[in-house]
């Protein structure tokens, strides 16, 4: 893929997610805005989730690998916030999965309505860690 500069980065805090981690990611690199880049803070992980983060991250340059000490969620997201080089921001638990246009549909509000932010909630379904997003114009 060609190197392009993201307009969203989507922080992914990592902490022993060995089983959802590949339909996590695999969701996130088949958005339809293809201009993202995927920030993974391995958190001191001691499963197989350093290693899938490894293979993912060596077939597609969108993904950015950083490891650290286990130190929990909220810093693992602080540490990716500091890598992030789009203008747009968002967050994904490294258990979930999303919709094809969960980047595309509250990056288009944010432009349409001129918003600093854009808020939306979730619902689940009978999926464990499946979030269908609904969005709300800001």
């Amino acid at each position: 893929m060609d190197e392009q500069q993201p307009i969203i980065s989507i922080i992914v805090p990592v902490y022993n997610e060995e089983k959802f981690l590949s339909k996590c990611l695999d969701s996130l690199l088949t958005q339809t805005m293809r201009e993202i880049e995927v920030i993974c803070v391995n958190d001191g992980s001691n499963d197989r989730s350093g290693e899938i983060l490894d293979e993912y991250a060596a077939k597609d340059s969108r993904i950015k690998i950083f490891n650290q000490k286990n130190v929990g969620s909220s810093p693992a997201r602080n540490r990716g916030l500091q890598q992030a080089s789009g203008p747009y921001v968002m967050f994904v638990d490294s258990d979930d999965w999303v919709h094809d246009d969960y980047c595309r549909a509250p990056y288009e509000t944010a432009v349409c309505f001129n918003s600093d932010l854009v808020i939306f909630g979730y619902q689940r379904t009978n999926e464990p860690g499946f979030f269908k997003h609904s969005y709300t114009r800001a």
